[in-house]
């Protein structure tokens, strides 16, 4: 008869992922009930928490998604997120940063002899639900987590995430959508372009404050900010930028096209994103607006980047990461943003903003009109070499690839490795136990990709081949970028059932590599109705990968505005930093990819299904509805002790914290 044995916890700003294990099957266990327990600075327990859940057995339904807690519903996995860490999901109220908690997960289900009955609790509510109960026991002893401290601050670095998932049962419930239908986009802009909204502060998550908190360090001490951007069309940062002119030099790529309609004869629009903010800040910045002109496909000024100044001009901090200044990307998209507090690392962004500043663009005549842009050879050839540092008094090492950083742009025939691309793959290579990562969209990748490696989903795909050990997991945004996908012949008739695009793809050869597609809940099931996928054309917007986050020594972030594939750094204004060693960031990150990660990985499993049917012409299996999921027998642990789930929290139980 099995007992749990050990729990670990790890955790980002947002969110907190919780590991168990057991030493066998647990006789009449249906679940676990977790408790956060909130301690304070000497560590003593000032308050506890059981955390919510809204999905219930499968003798009882829950139609209008109400919050019960897990004493009612109880958890059938050996691995949680806790998304009520900083965020209430029913109020969008939010709990203050820099705060200490550890987990206690209990087995409870069936009566038995010397069972006690779990003790009554003050969220669970009664009534909230259709079915009968289901009495609950405790069916062994609990065991503890570690403690974790939820902050922003990991060493010299901060990161901050988005809460940007739309495809939720919560969104649908903070808009009120009716039963059978889905959110629409229209429905989620007019709430994420609104400043102050409580829908849109919850979704931009710590992101939003730690772009205000940008400018008030500049005011505080006198500063300056050096800023590179590519989307800016949030109002709300527009404001932020006109408030804090003074203190601003921006460059300010192009961004947004509209195409001619058919037989009109007229060109292509550009740079449709930016323009009102640009007018906006050319009145007050001058000289001080710096306008990088792209106005054609084959090139982008991709990067989001600031360098903070002090008021000699001295370099202080460097923020960084995937967010555009826009309110899908703050709102409607997955997102990170890291800050550098050294002066070393934001001299090396300044040095590459002063580069991007001397590698003049022609302006085109009219500003709307294309332009064949391309990135001087003097910007090219600065950019060949990786820029190390070292963070935390030494204990961290890093380094920085800026981009363009290729002799020219060349063609997919004539491409070689880039070199920024060459080191991310060299330390997936050397990755000893797992490999997280998301992406958008870097670039299509073969089921059977050898080693013609072109992406860091290609190379997930062929490292693991070559170490069966290795656990590669991701999540993928753009269906184009997924393993396998081929697109349909052009000028074919569109089919009369659309099949989804491939979802989830496992690899022959590589038992330990799974990749997923974002997906939304299109068809009733369960208690589940129709989510929103995305309120534009990203929906997974990071490109992050975080090499053995469980290592002090080996751990690897790699984060900032580069789509890991090759054009990026062939043809795009791109930043990609590396740090080395810093553990605590790296769990901070690999929390983000398993939040994201799982939330999506039941809508793809549900998409692959209904794909498979459709491919063999058979009809798409009936759904069960109004009803849970939860099972009434102890048999639901049985894929743990038989290797069919778990891997993920096994990996975070490996080594101690």
């Amino acid at each position: 008869m099995g007992k749990l044995v050990r729990a670990q916890a790890i955790c980002n700003s947002e969110v907190a992922f919780i590991a168990w294990e057991a030493d066998g099957a647990i006789d009449g266990c249906l679940g676990f009930m977790v408790t956060r327990v909130h301690l304070d600075a000497n560590g003593m327990e000032i308050e506890r928490r059981n955390l919510p859940a809204w999905v219930a057995f499968e003798t009882q339904s829950n139609p209008d998604w109400e919050e019960q807690d897990t004493s009612v519903w109880p958890i059938q996995k050996f691995s949680w997120r806790d998304l009520t860490l900083r965020r209430s999901r029913d109020k969008l109220a939010i709990r203050p940063l820099d705060f200490s908690v550890r987990y206690e997960i209990v087995p409870v289900g069936l009566a038995g002899p010397g069972r006690p009955a779990v003790p009554a609790s003050a969220t669970a509510q009664p009534g909230k639900y259709k079915g009968k109960p289901i009495a609950l026991h405790l069916c062994g002893a609990p065991v503890l987590s570690n403690v974790i401290r939820v902050s922003l601050r990991h060493g010299d670095a901060a990161a901050a995430f988005t809460n940007g998932i739309l495809s939720t049962q919560n969104l649908r419930k903070q808009l009120k959508t009716p039963a059978g239908k889905a959110p629409t986009k229209a429905q989620v802009d007019k709430h994420i372009a609104k400043a102050g909204d409580a829908i849109r502060e919850f979704l931009a998550g710590d992101v939003l404050p730690t772009l205000r908190l940008l400018f008030q360090r500049a005011n505080d001490i006198g500063g300056k900010v050096l800023l590179a951007l590519y989307e800016l069309a949030d109002d709300e940062l527009i404001d932020l930028l006109l408030a804090n002119q003074a203190r601003l030099e921006l460059i300010l790529t192009t961004a947004g096209n509209v195409p001619p309609k058919k037989g009109s004869g007229k060109p292509a629009q550009w740079d449709t994103t930016n323009a009102d903010a640009r007018a906006a800040l050319a009145k007050v910045l001058g000289k001080r607006l710096h306008s990088r002109w792209f106005n054609n496909s084959a090139h982008i000024g991709h990067n989001k980047f600031a360098v903070l100044l002090s008021s000699t001009g001295a370099t202080e901090a460097v923020w960084t990461g995937s967010t555009n200044w826009t309110p899908t990307g703050l709102c409607a998209q997955t997102n990170n943003t890291v800050i550098v507090n050294s002066p070393d690392v934001a001299g090396l962004y300044r040095n590459y903003w002063q580069r991007l500043l001397a590698d003049k663009l022609p302006t085109p005549k009219p500003q709307s009109a294309p332009l064949a842009s391309n990135q001087g050879a003097a910007l090219r050839s600065s950019n060949t070499k990786a820029f190390g540092f070292t963070l935390d008094q030494g204990q961290t090492a890093g380094s920085i690839w800026f981009s363009p950083n290729t002799a020219k742009v060349g063609t997919p025939a004539t491409r070689t490795v880039p070199g920024d691309l060459a080191d991310v793959f060299q330390l997936m290579k050397a990755a000893k136990q797992a490999i997280f990562f998301l992406v958008f969209n870097p670039g299509r990748t073969s089921d059977d990709e050898g080693d013609d490696l072109n992406t860091v989903v290609a190379a997930g795909i062929e490292f693991g081949r070559l170490d069966p050990g290795l656990i590669v997991t991701g999540a993928i945004s753009d269906p184009t970028a997924v393993p396998g996908y081929v697109a349909p012949p052009k000028g074919a008739p569109k089919p009369k059932v659309k099949i989804p695009q491939l979802a989830i793809f496992k690899p022959a050869g590589a038992p330990n590599v799974l990749m997923i597609r974002a997906a939304a809940i299109n068809d009733l099931i369960g208690d589940f109705q129709r989510e929103l996928l995305s309120a534009g054309h990203a929906i997974i917007h990071d490109k992050i990968v975080v090499i053995d986050p469980m290592s002090e020594q080996d751990c690897v972030v790699i984060t900032g505005s580069h789509n890991l594939g090759f054009k990026a750094s062939y043809a795009n204004d791109e930043n990609l930093l590396i740090i080395r060693g810093n553990r605590s960031l790296a769990l901070a990150y690999a929390t983000h990819v398993l939040d994201v990660y799982e939330h999506y990985k039941f809508r793809a499993a549900l998409e692959q299904q209904k794909r498979e049917a459709l491919l063999a012409g058979k009809k798409v299996p009936a759904q069960p509805t109004g009803k849970g999921f939860l099972q009434t027998r102890p048999d639901w642990q049985e894929p743990y002790f038989d290797g069919r789930k778990g891997r993920e929290g096994a990996y975070f139980l490996s080594a101690p914290l």
